[in-house]
């Protein structure tokens, strides 16, 4: 009778909009009614502000230029980032086939977990 229960599919993946929606629904009605305007004025003023911030989208996303002499590889994509279990397997690997010992082991395993 000890065993843990599986948890609810249902609640995990749909659960935060359970609670966002009403609260989403409070905080637009209680700014409307605070301003004095209708809920709708609410949303067309966040669309503004969301359009006004992200640029309409002209200049503001150009690609950043790197200086001449920088060291950096131009035209070459960077290396894709290696992951926890690509790291540790190499680890384990590298222990396995002698080149590391069972406390340089241990050291790299603690620093790849910080």
């Amino acid at each position: 009778m000890s065993e843990a229960r599986p948890r609810d599919q249902f609640i995990e993946k749909i659960g935060c909009f359970l609670i966002a929606i009403p609260t989403g629904a409070f905080i637009v009605t209680a700014t409307a009614q605070a301003l004095n305007i209708p809920p709708v004025g609410i949303f067309i003023g966040a669309a503004l502000v969301a359009a006004i911030a992200g640029g309409f989208g002209t200049s503001s996303h150009t690609a950043p230029t790197s200086p001449v002499g920088s060291g950096a590889p131009s035209g070459h994509p960077p290396a894709p980032r290696r992951t926890a279990y690509e790291q540790m397997r190499e680890i384990v690997d590298r222990y396995e086939s002698g080149d590391i010992n069972a406390e340089r082991r241990d050291a790299m395993i603690r620093t790849l977990r910080r």
